[in-house]
């Protein structure tokens, strides 16, 4: 039984770092019709919600056609120096392959969607199963879990299992922190029936998103949260960081859909997020050794 959750973990550590062309978006996960009228409080994020397009909203498959892309957003603004020197040095795996016709064929897209090189040649901080950081967090399809206390709101995501904490007490955002964080330090308040985030500190080795847009550690994130239906959850990000960007960066607008509580099970039925864990000793000692590394003509 464990050799088979091993052997299950490196199809989906794997699929993190599959182009873009191999990962086709899943279908339109549109709203139920049943919940139409359903009523709800716009101040309320508790619960399930997915980008998932796979039926159910969760195990597998690509982001829902309706909900956003992969992508933090297609308008990236010009680089500074120091940020196409951070752009040019991370190497994704994710997007339409360097040099492809496929690649050729879309002068429209940004260079940075164009430009995926085999696992075993790239730099992604993931395949090494650190975090990913809120942005990334955040489009990655698979389910997230929002737990609501008196203080403070956790965002807890199936994918990498990684427990993300924002402040609702009232503190002020945290500017120029110490100690850098995997996932920042992150405040919020409502600003009439948005919810919205302020996320400083956050450690450069993450990644914007999976087309490997850098940021550096004086990067502001805000993410705006809408609930404008019973089961549809709609964000809006923006990046500030002036080392890496010369303006703000508006992200596309991203959807999720509410998955009702009970849905998500296990194949023995256990009711919660999966447990989709990138664990060291499943991703570097038996995917990155066993197949990234040949795949890329790399032997050990």
């Amino acid at each position: 039984m464990k050799a088979k959750w091993i052997q299950a973990g490196i199809v989906l550590c794997g699929a993190l770092l599959l182009p873009a062309a191999l990962l086709a978006q899943g279908g339109i996960m549109a709203a139920d019709p049943k919940n139409a009228n359903k009523p709800y409080d716009k101040h309320d994020l508790s619960g399930f919600w997915t980008r998932n397009g796979s039926p159910g909203g969760y195990g597998g498959g690509g982001t829902c056609r309706d909900c956003g892309d992969r992508g933090f957003g297609n308008d990236v603004p010009p680089f500074t120096a120091l940020g196409q020197k951070m752009f040019d040095a991370n190497k994704p795996s994710y997007g339409r392959n360097l040099g492809s016709p496929e690649a050729a064929a879309h002068p429209e897209e940004h260079i940075g969607r164009r430009r995926a090189v085999p696992p075993a040649n790239g730099t992604d901080p993931y395949q090494y199963c650190n975090p990913m950081g809120p942005s990334r967090a955040l489009i990655y399809p698979d389910p997230v879990e929002f737990i609501v206390l008196p203080d403070r709101i956790y965002e807890h995501f199936e994918w990498g299992y990684g427990l993300r904490t924002i402040w609702t007490d009232g503190r002020k955002p945290l500017m120029d922190p110490d100690l850098p964080r995997w996932w920042g330090y992150s405040t919020s308040h409502w600003d009439g029936d948005t919810f919205v985030v302020t996320t400083t500190g956050v450690d450069e080795r993450t990644w914007v998103d999976h087309f490997g847009y850098p940021h550096s550690v004086d990067m502001v994130l805000e993410e705006r949260y809408r609930r404008i239906a019973y089961d549809v959850l709609e964000l809006n990000m923006t990046v500030t960081d002036p080392k890496v960007y010369t303006a703000p960066w508006k992200s596309q607008t991203k959807k999720f859909r509410k998955i009702e509580k009970g849905t998500i099970k296990s194949v023995d039925g256990w009711a919660g997020l999966l447990e989709d864990i990138c664990a060291p000793a499943d991703e570097v000692d038996q995917f990155n050794k066993r197949v990234r590394d040949p795949a890329g003509g790399v032997l050990h």
